[in-house]
């Protein structure tokens, strides 16, 4: 299973030098909005984080992370 980090954005828009003010402006979305999604208060559309992706000179993939399946576990922690 894999879970959407924003965390991750903020990661690479870092790495690239730019304010969320630039990725809002080469998005086409509020800084509001780079915001929200930032801090994981808002969930991205498809559509948007495709935007992001391509501001960010990356993959959408890039987003996610595989999160462990505790299934087999009862979810249990072990």
């Amino acid at each position: 299973m894999q879970s959407f980090n924003p965390a991750r954005i903020i990661q690479k828009r870092k790495s690239l030098n730019k304010t969320q003010q630039d990725l809002a402006r080469e998005t086409g979305l509020s800084s509001t909005a780079i915001y929200y999604i930032e801090k994981g208060r808002r969930a991205p559309t498809a559509g948007t984080l495709g935007r992001i992706a391509s501001a960010l000179e990356c993959n959408v993939d890039y987003f996610y992370e595989e999160k462990p399946d505790n299934s087999a576990n009862n979810g249990q922690l072990v």
